[in-house]
């Protein structure tokens, strides 16, 4: 079953902040991701019960319709694994919204809580990724990578190439006018992702999956 667009729009724009050079970017994704995981489950349990009134995040995770229970009680004895870190990031945005507004998440981190998301999408939405659009399919695949899942070896292969590539063809001279971007570089990536089929050229030929 298809998610709703919307959702798949909002992942876009998670995944577009990660990659881009925006200060406080992994603050800034990791908190839209918590939102986006609290919008998917709600429209999941909304199309379940049209009715559902403003809920909060455990509860709502509790849900039939949801079933992603990350805490054990009395009432809710079986915990449901993937409920487990979604709960964990939904705390960790309170503390970063709330609590300490310091306070921030690495690299890693925030990796990590957009496949969480992307998790929680299938889950609600039956293998909806498979259904994703090619540039973001391919970016998910660097953020696999740059993830807890990654292999660091082929992390810093990847990242080689993406310097070593030539994003603009045969090598071109910039006018006095025109700044010289390295945009191979991973401050730039967010300039390169479009040109999608590149990097998934670079992620096949290291064999990353």
């Amino acid at each position: 079953m298809a998610n709703p667009r919307e959702i798949t729009d909002a992942l876009e724009s998670v995944v577009s902040i990660y990659f881009s050079d925006v200060r406080h970017k992994h603050r800034a994704a990791f908190i839209l991701c918590d939102e986006l995981v609290e919008m998917t489950c709600k429209v999941k349990a909304k199309q379940a019960n049209p009715q559902l009134a403003q809920i909060n995040f455990l509860p709502l995770l509790r849900l039939p319709a949801v079933a992603l229970n990350p805490v054990a009680d009395v009432q809710n004895p079986v915990v449901v694994p993937l409920g487990v870190p979604i709960n964990a990031n939904h705390l960790t945005r309170n503390q970063l919204q709330h609590v300490n507004a310091a306070l921030s998440v690495d690299d890693q981190h925030c990796a990590d809580a957009i496949l969480d998301a992307v998790h929680v999408i299938d889950h609600c939405f039956a293998a909806s990724s498979q259904a994703f659009p090619d540039m973001l399919k391919v970016s998910l695949r660097v953020v696999v990578l740059f993830s807890s899942r990654g292999n660091a070896g082929l992390r810093m292969k990847f990242e080689d190439m993406m310097r070593k590539h030539r994003w603009n063809g045969a090598r071109h001279v910039a006018n006095i006018s025109e700044p010289p971007f390295p945009v191979g570089i991973r401050r730039y990536w967010g300039l390169v992702m479009p040109e999608y089929a590149q990097v998934e050229t670079i992620l096949n030929g290291l064999r990353i999956p």
